[in-house]
């Protein structure tokens, strides 16, 4: 038999995680099924159930394009004038699942939806793997537990959203990370650059995890000599480089301006660029701001025929709209750059929860539609973990870890929102490190003499 898989055979663990596991699988099959199935009309008549909309009808509709073979193109755009428009206004990688999923005839929102739960129980486990490195076999689940019922983690599934697939990218990100820590060598570093790389392929804001998190993992691994360590820096950037750049050369031979991860920067720049967001109740949220700014007669005059009904309207390449988004709102925040610090602060601070809190609440629920009961539990939750998840820390800290894996989501989120406006949803990697955390100082509180012990760097060999 296989060293490895008479390990995991071996392994009592895995027992009672994949009990949990399935309960996570239940839990969010119980909402998708019954709590919120999949409205069957457009427009969503019966009360209590799922109206696909907005990023995630984008998504879905881009996802069965690419299960009939026309890769990457706006779904939309198609739904209304049947025209094949080159599209790259998110990352590739969830439409591309849900692609796959749609040409084996899972085409339809509620079989969707009902494979990302299995997204989010492959999630579940991850974390507890992450929990259970850095603590213990107890720690691992009491952060599965925690992760199965969380609703900031499986509404995400039950509607559809990248998040679903951000979820395990993020906790198999964390988990190289701690490996790497532990015993750092260029292959590890080689797969933790290229488990970025992925990430950013699912949610553009991973990029900032070259400079937040690989840079310092690698940069102060020791006992590694600084040599070994650039090396490994270089070898990490690579693997992070080779995953993206398919993508990026993909969309420059496709676009007339050069795109990157994405063409949409301009429009998430434009939507918190107005008065609305930048002063009074709604500072550090998004708007309409193109219409409350009254640009579309500049747009018409820029783009000749855009803003004609139906099969009428003229459509222009994707990297030239957003190139006039982008600089319409770098103007706006240019103009009122005396202000651009505070708002800065209140996206953080509604991102992190701890301004305008009633506001964001009701806005997830009122126009993210991320349902009433659901947000509410979530954020107590969420303040719930802050005190174990802080112990947590301490108790790694103690026993000579390193806190880099799990506290370098921190920065990356604070980035996101102050760049572009404080959702919940952007605070996901953040949650998942509070639940692993959260898992540690339980387990450490429930079992003291169990505490992890400190692990010994070891240079490659």
């Amino acid at each position: 038999m296989n060293p490895i898989r008479y390990r995991l055979l071996e392994d009592r663990w895995w027992l009672p995680t994949a009990g949990i596991a399935l309960g996570a699988l239940v839990v969010r099959w119980y909402v998708v099924l019954a709590a919120r199935p999949t409205c069957s009309t457009r427009g969503g008549g019966e009360p209590g159930c799922f109206l696909i909309n907005g990023d995630v009808l984008y998504r879905f509709t881009q996802g069965r394009l690419i299960g009939a073979g026309h890769f990457f193109k706006n779904g939309l755009e198609y739904q209304v004038t049947g025209r094949l428009v080159e599209s790259a206004a998110h990352p590739p990688l969830f439409p591309l699942l849900l692609g796959l999923w749609s040409a084996l005839g899972l085409d339809t929102v509620s079989w969707q939806r009902f494979g990302a739960t299995f997204l989010g129980a492959a999630g579940v486990v991850l974390i507890a793997m992450v929990a259970r490195r850095l603590g213990c076999d107890g720690a691992g689940w009491i952060a599965a537990a925690v992760a199965a019922v969380h609703p900031l983690l499986w509404i995400s599934d039950a509607m559809l959203m990248s998040e679903s697939l951000y979820q395990p990218a993020v906790a198999a990100i964390m988990l190289v990370a701690v490996a790497y820590a532990d015993r750092p060598t260029g292959r590890l570093a080689l797969v933790a650059g290229a488990s970025v790389g992925a990430a950013a392929l699912v949610r553009g804001e991973a990029v900032l995890l070259v400079g937040l998190l690989l840079v310092p993992l690698v940069g102060l691994a020791r006992p590694l000599p600084g040599r070994d360590r650039a090396r490994h820096l270089l070898v990490a950037g690579t693997g992070a480089a080779m995953v993206m750049a398919p993508w990026i050369v993909y969309n420059n031979a496709r676009f007339a301006r050069p795109v990157t991860l994405t063409s949409g920067m301009g429009s998430v720049l434009m939507a918190g660029s107005c008065d609305s967001v930048w002063d009074g109740p709604k500072l550090g949220w998004w708007a309409d701001c193109f219409t409350e700014r009254g640009l579309w007669d500049d747009y018409e005059a820029a783009f000749l025929g855009s803003t004609a009904a139906g099969p009428d309207r003229a459509v222009y390449d994707e990297s030239l709209t957003d190139a006039f988004n982008r600089r319409h709102a770098l103007d706006y925040i240019g103009d009122n750059i005396g202000r651009y610090p505070a708002v800065m602060l209140a996206r953080i601070g509604r991102a992190l929860e701890v301004f305008r809190v009633g506001d964001t609440l009701q806005a997830n629920w009122a126009v993210e539609g991320r349902w009433r009961g659901p947000s509410t539990i979530g954020l107590g939750l969420y303040y719930a973990l802050i005190v174990p998840a802080a112990a947590g820390a301490v108790v790694l800290r103690r026993a000579g870890r390193r806190l880099t894996p799990v506290l370098a989501w921190w920065p990356m989120v604070m980035a996101t929102a102050a760049a572009t406006f404080g959702l919940t949803r952007y605070r996901v990697p953040v949650d998942i490190a509070m639940i692993v955390l959260a898992g540690i100082g339980l387990a450490a509180l429930r079992r003291p003499s169990r505490h992890p012990q400190p692990v010994r760097a070891q240079a490659p060999g």
